[in-house]
């Protein structure tokens, strides 16, 4: 998910101060007092401005800093609270950032960034449905905030509501091109609602602007690979590979597409990788099967099919069908030629 920030462009989230012990309770007050009698000829926007540098800069912790001095000045700050809350995640303080937004929201209803990082804090965590209700409640303020449309999308998509997603997607895209993220989520509601061709368009934009993504080219492979494009399935796998060696579904989608291109010698390599890093990966266990029975290797098939129905009982038909194939054909009578 994306967040964003005024000021910091991008960088937005915002949290407060966690509930003060008795102890801070009572020095506070003198604190304010000595902090606005140093500070009373600096400005909120001077803290702020101070404390987006930092953490552009990579220090969120000192950033904060200034984002307290910013919102003492003025409690009615809804940018330093959101900007404040941003550092808190970097910090792993969720708490204080979800603090943060929902007070910038409190003292500025119609601060659209805040709604938009409280729903990526709520995507985060996997409630797309609360992070759907609070998107829509910043795109009711601004209908063209391209952050929370791309945000939205990506919910919905994750709630299964591919046509709701593509629509947030497309508006992303019209409203900001540049959003290159929107081009790959959208690829995979086109790919979900059965529009293949739209997807492939999709990720080769995508690609074109990052190629150094692994996850691009590994759903480029898959959708060529189901287009029976397999030797350029197989390419796109190879790179999904280079960027992410070792990731045990991008060597079975290469295998399958070695598979299908009549290449299986080069495939058994790739599935014992797999099953080295995923050794309960049923589907890679099945396939090394399928091409150990091609290659008339009865053995070594038995001994894959065995393993694939002894990790998944719950489909023991398919694996056992495969089994008695396997013995017919070891029972079938060779035919002499006869001279």
């Amino acid at each position: 998910m994306i967040k964003d920030m005024d000021g910091i462009k991008n960088f937005s989230k915002m949290s407060v101060w966690a509930k003060a012990s008795p102890l801070v309770s009572v020095f506070y007050p003198l604190f304010s007092l000595f902090f606005f009698m140093s500070a009373c000829n600096r400005s909120p926007e001077y803290y702020f401005e101070r404390g987006n540098r930092l953490a552009l800069s990579g220090r969120a912790g000192d950033s904060i800093e200034m984002y307290n001095k910013a919102v003492l000045l003025n409690e009615r700050y809804p940018e330093a609270l959101t900007s404040r809350g941003m550092a808190y995640e970097k910090l792993g303080d969720r708490q204080k950032a979800k603090y943060d937004y929902e007070r910038a929201i409190s003292v500025d209803p119609a601060y659209a960034p805040a709604y938009n990082n409280l729903a990526a804090l709520y995507m985060d965590v996997g409630d797309y449905k609360e992070a759907v209700k609070r998107l829509s409640a910043a795109l009711d303020i601004n209908p063209a905030y391209s952050y929370a449309l791309l945000n939205r999308g990506m919910a919905r998509y994750m709630l299964s509501d591919y046509n709701g997603a593509m629509a947030d997607l497309s508006k992303t895209i019209e409203s900001d091109p540049k959003l290159e993220l929107a081009y790959y989520q959208r690829a995979l509601c086109s790919d979900r609602l059965g529009y293949q061709s739209a997807a492939l368009s999709d990720l080769d934009l995508f690609i074109s602007a990052n190629p150094g993504v692994a996850a691009a080219w590994f759903e480029r492979g898959r959708l060529k690979y189901n287009k029976k494009d397999y030797s350029g399935a197989a390419e796109d796998l190879k790179k999904a590979l280079e960027l992410n060696p070792g990731a045990a579904a991008y060597l079975y989608w290469r295998a399958m597409a070695l598979t299908a291109a009549g290449r299986n010698e080069e495939a058994l390599p790739d599935l014992e990788l797999a099953l080295k890093t995923a050794p309960v990966y049923v589907q890679a266990w099945l396939l090394k099967g399928d091409i150990y029975a091609q290659m008339k290797n009865p053995d070594y098939a038995k001994e894959s099919y065995s393993k694939a129905l002894e990790i998944d009982p719950d489909n023991a038909r398919l694996y056992k069908a495969r089994l008695a194939a396997l013995s017919r054909s070891a029972a079938a009578p060779v035919k002499k030629s006869h001279k």
